[in-house]
């Protein structure tokens, strides 16, 4: 008897033991190229995520990103601000003695303000008086089929590889995809930055 619970005593600390390395937390900053919907503003997304390990292959981590995208036309500049909220799931399927592979996918709520229209142009209104009739004015044309500024859901596919350094910190690259019920789409890819405690 005593030698069974001896068995069941080792069995439960190994236990113990490897879901307390699994249950690490970690903190991570990252900044990515950004194209919203096919392309049409590029410009640069930051996020903040809080990781949470359920064990060694499974996390939770909800994250916060702001967006910045930009469209020069020579004559019109359009802009499209962005914050969204996404709490992920990730899975490591490929793990090594010191990176690991993270797929991951999860909702998203995003508020986007635009100052892009549905569509645009210019057309020619003709000479000034007073100018010489060579040289004409031309009026721009801006047509917005949607509000400025929404709230739009969705969700996120991510693919991340990641490198553990020493003391805790770690760095990796990401690739995300995001589709949202407004018809935006979002695609980023970037590097960041953790911090495991």
């Amino acid at each position: 008897m005593k030698k069974l619970f001896l068995v069941i005593a080792l069995l439960l600390n190994s236990y113990w033991g490897i879901c307390q390395m699994g249950t690490r937390s970690s903190v991570k900053a990252g900044v990515s190229y950004v194209l919203f919907g096919s392309g049409d503003l590029v410009g640069i997304n930051y996020y903040n995520e809080y990781n949470h390990s359920l064990n060694p292959y499974m996390t939770i981590a909800p994250s916060l990103h702001v967006g910045y995208g930009i469209r020069d036309e020579g004559y019109a500049r359009f802009t499209k601000a962005s914050i969204s909220l996404d709490p992920n799931f990730f899975v490591s399927p490929m793990r090594f003695d010191r990176s690991k592979i993270r797929l991951g996918i999860g909702p998203s709520l995003r508020y986007t303000s635009s100052s892009l229209p549905s569509s645009y142009g210019y057309s020619l209104v003709g000479p000034l008086p007073d100018d010489p009739t060579e040289q004409a004015t031309y009026a721009f044309n801006l047509n917005y089929m949607r509000p400025m500024s929404y709230w739009a859901v969705g969700y996120t596919v991510a693919l991340e590889g990641e490198l553990t350094l020493d003391r805790g910190w770690s760095t990796g690259i990401r690739a995300s995809f995001q589709n949202y019920t407004s018809g935006e789409t979002v695609a980023n890819i970037g590097l960041n930055v953790g911090y495991r405690f």
